[in-house]
């Protein structure tokens, strides 16, 4: 995947193409979260997550055209930040909040 992604980037129309239709078929997973959970936030992490615009907006697309409109309008899709260390983060954070939070 990360190698698809980096061609992508690089303009490779075959991969661009690839990673397009990824963010289509995921935003059509995401528009049924959607409409069950009625999220605020949609964090596309790893290798994906590093295509940028290429895969967010085919998956803001699809959420936009097969959620509910009032959920489609409430959900922001947006790249990871923290890359490579989002689930030592992410355990990091469980362990805090189990901790001081019981």
């Amino acid at each position: 995947t990360a190698r698809i992604v980096e061609l992508a980037l690089a303009g490779d129309a075959p991969c661009r193409r690839a990673v397009g239709d990824a963010g289509r078929y995921v935003g059509a997973g995401v528009a049924s979260l959607c409409n069950l959970l009625n999220p605020t936030r949609v964090v596309v992490g790893g290798d994906l997550g590093r295509a940028g615009d290429l895969l967010l907006d085919p998956m803001a697309e699809a959420v936009s055209r097969s959620a509910i409109s009032s959920a489609a309008s409430l959900v922001s899709i947006v790249p990871g930040v923290l890359g490579d260390r989002a689930e030592v983060l992410g355990a990091l954070a469980l362990v805090l909040q189990v901790t001081f939070n019981p």
